[in-house]
């Protein structure tokens, strides 16, 4: 049995805000009726009293007006190109003339067919159903709810932000993923991988009974006490070598840029699964986001620790004000892998940033050609050219850094790219050469 999420109710307080009418309504009444006084004029007076009326009932409230929102979705985890409900409901105290409005969807886009947006006259409450559609993975807030509230003939008008939509979790879609990296291929780019065998280091492997030689700090408290023996734990050995796959999560908004993170995350989990099986230590980030070290697991909770991690990646890639460049502290034995399409200059900074820490680094250039738009004329075909030469350019860059650069197809496996890099790496030595 699926149950529902749970509905996201908010209460906010609308202050009144003049209409542009209400001023010059103001002026012509006190003026007409400012001039009959004082000039003698009837007619002034008459020619007033129709706006003076407007006055009365246009500021007959003014004061401030609660609102309660209360917000549905039908599932809150969804796969990329699935649809969704929202149920929005919103009532206040009085009647109003109401337009409500479901703005800033992220992650989402509206069905064709489903308004996003009400108006009723002379009401207490709206209720608004909205068809939509998962277009890009990771956590999203569906959106903004804002509402306009005016009084019949009135002159002042109550806006405002009433409720934000609830969080929900876009997956990426499962079979791009499954096929995107075979299990046969190689794993990333020849580097070390954990032993099977025990030893020092900090990955859990088995409890054992205490013998002579354990070193006491390797105790396991817990299950001492619990046993009514000594236990040590076992560990497996640290690597000489780890894996960090980084994401660039700036991107610029476009249908090009967001479907290219779509490509670089199906990508970036292809490489983190394939790994994760071999029991690597593996770590996941996004530029302008914080690392999440996957434990080495296989089935089913291994994915959905990825999935958790590829998600929170993505919702740091919605929020705008997350992408603050900074660029989270890699290991010095780590081979870090960027996914990227190039498409600004922050991926290439953060390369440059972690070479100059003396980080080994190979960049996976997510190739985004077929999401540009026909060119239909001749300045189009032009800036087509300018484009595709900036980002060779910057691909050149990144060369003379002495970074390995392999291009991502539009679609397939993974397994070509992989290769790539791997001969790179084999040509400049064992891990890189550092600067």
């Amino acid at each position: 049995m699926v149950l529902s999420p749970r509905p996201v109710e908010e209460s906010v307080v609308l202050t009144a805000a003049r209409d542009a009418r209400l001023l010059p309504y103001a002026l012509v009444a006190m003026g007409g009726l400012g001039g009959a006084v004082v000039g003698g004029q009837p007619y002034l007076a008459m020619l007033a009293a129709p706006f003076l009326v407007a006055l009365v009932l246009g500021i007959r409230r003014s004061g401030p007006v609660r609102v309660r929102t209360r917000v549905r979705v039908d599932r809150d985890r969804v796969v990329e190109g699935d649809p969704l409900r929202v149920h929005l409901e919103v009532e206040w105290d009085g009647t109003f003339d109401a337009r409500l409005m479901l703005y800033r969807m992220t992650g989402v886009v509206r069905q064709s067919g489903s308004p996003t947006s009400t108006a009723r006259r002379d009401v207490s409450r709206l209720e608004l159903p909205i068809d939509l559609q998962a277009s890009r993975w990771g956590r999203h807030n569906v959106g903004e709810i804002w509402l306009r509230l005016r009084l019949p003939y009135g002159l002042l008008t109550w806006t405002g932000k009433v409720g934000g939509g609830p969080v929900v979790r876009v997956l990426p879609s499962a079979e791009r993923l499954d096929r995107i990296l075979h299990p046969r291929d190689s794993r990333a780019i020849w580097g070390q991988h954990p032993s099977r065998r025990l030893g020092d280091g900090h990955e859990f492997a088995e409890l054992h009974p205490y013998t002579p030689g354990d070193r006491l700090r390797d105790l396991n408290w817990a299950a001492t006490a619990r046993m009514r023996r000594p236990v040590v734990n076992r560990r497996h050995p640290e690597l000489a070598g780890q894996v960090v796959v980084a994401l660039d999560a700036f991107d610029d908004g476009s249908v090009g840029s967001t479907e290219a993170l779509s490509r670089a995350a199906r990508a970036a989990w292809a490489l983190a699964s394939v790994h994760l099986r071999a029991n690597d230590r593996v770590g996941l980030v996004g530029l302008g986001g914080s690392m999440q070290w996957l434990p080495p697991a296989g089935g089913r909770q291994a994915r959905y620790r990825l999935l958790d991690a590829l998600l929170q990646v993505g919702g740091d890639a919605a929020d705008r004000m997350a992408k603050a460049r900074r660029y989270p502290p890699v290991p010095a034995s780590a081979l870090l892998i960027v996914l990227t399409p190039l498409h600004t200059r922050d991926a290439l900074e953060a390369v440059a940033t972690w070479r100059a820490r003396g980080r080994s680094v190979v960049v996976v250039v997510v190739d985004g050609v077929e999401f540009l738009q026909p060119a239909r004329s001749e300045s189009e075909r032009l800036g087509r050219r300018l484009w595709s030469v900036d980002r060779q350019r910057r691909i050149d860059e990144l060369k003379s850094l002495g970074v390995p650069v392999a291009v991502l197809p539009p679609e397939g496996s993974v397994g070509p790219v992989v290769a790539a890099l791997g001969r790179a790496m084999r040509h400049r030595g064992r891990w890189g050469a550092r600067r």
